[in-house]
């Protein structure tokens, strides 16, 4: 499915999502699941053509995204939010150890430094620097609401995916965000950037900015903002990791009230909220529904009344 997506959906989804982005910067978006219409264009304009995919862990079936709000402009990149098939084959052995998957949600720090610095093929990139929420999967090949979620920081960085382009059968992720394209670094040949990852290291770096937040959504998503915008229907809140303010604190009151959350009530959607919502959805709906995200069906068993719509 094809979509045209727009600078304000990218707004409209992060106010659903009730993230609270800093003014002035530019922002990362990942959309998993969903590829630039044409790979090879990364222009920043105010609205640019997509089409919805399959996750296969085979080939690279996401987009990158480097988005201006105050410009009203992005560009868009091909790459993958998701492990390599080969290192989720190796982890599945290890008991999920060695490879996994972010959680979608909001990141506020992807910072410019370098990814794998010991190694020959270390290069300029950007570091994740905080605990994060990730699953593993240690009974199949893929990622589902049954695999554990941990909260650590394995070092999912954002860095060229060693890969030529999204028909490549493979590309470098344990669990990083990754873009199509090859890094300068200390393998021999080499000695450039190439790709879209040349593009997309060479428009942040040259920026003063160096720490990015990087909003991490999914094709789905942007289809729904998309569609409602379309029809103007209205699309109900959602908190997630990371999101912030008075929803959130609502959330963490009735998980309290319900036993789960023994946090504070601070409005801030961090690692303490997203293991008692884990915990709740498994209680509630079953292991295979914790997604971790807290959207009108969860709030109503939650007994949390007037649940927004934007």
């Amino acid at each position: 499915m094809q979509l045209t997506l727009t600078e304000p959906h990218l707004r409209r989804l992060c106010t659903i999502n009730n993230f609270n982005l800093p003014a002035g910067q530019m922002i990362f978006v990942g959309l998993r699941g969903c590829l630039p219409l044409n790979p090879t264009n990364h222009t920043f304009e105010s609205q640019q053509e997509v089409r919805l995919e399959e996750i296969n862990y085979i080939n690279p079936r996401c987009t990158l995204i480097q988005w201006r709000p105050d410009a009203g402009t992005f560009a868009l990149f091909p790459g993958s939010t998701v492990p390599s098939l080969r290192f989720v084959k190796k982890a599945k052995a290890n008991q999920g150890r060695g490879a996994n998957q972010l959680l979608t949600g909001y990141y506020k720090d992807y910072r410019k430094g370098t990814h794998k610095a010991a190694s020959n093929s270390g290069h300029e990139a950007f570091r994740q620097n905080e605990n994060h929420p990730i699953r593993r999967s240690s009974d199949d090949f893929d990622f589902d609401n049954d695999d554990r979620v941990e909260f650590a920081n394995p070092f999912d960085n954002m860095h060229a995916g060693w890969c030529q382009s999204v028909d490549a059968t493979e590309y470098a992720s344990c669990g990083c965000q990754v873009i199509v394209g090859f890094p300068k670094c200390k393998v021999p040949h080499r000695n450039a950037d190439v790709g879209p990852w040349k593009d997309f290291k060479a428009n942040a770096y040259r920026l003063a900015q160096d720490s990015f937040p990087y909003v991490l959504l999914t094709g789905r998503d942007a289809q729904g903002v998309v569609t409602a915008t379309d029809t103007a229907a209205a699309v109900p809140a959602r908190v997630r990791f990371g999101s912030e303010g008075e929803l959130v604190s609502k959330v963490q009151t009735a998980l309290k009230d319900e036993g789960f959350y023994e946090g504070i009530v601070d409005g801030d959607f961090t690692g303490r909220t997203i293991r008692a919502v884990l915990e709740y959805q498994t209680a509630t709906f079953g292991a295979n529904a914790d997604d971790g995200i807290v959207g009108p069906l969860t709030a109503a068993t939650l007994k949390i009344k007037s649940w927004p719509t934007v």
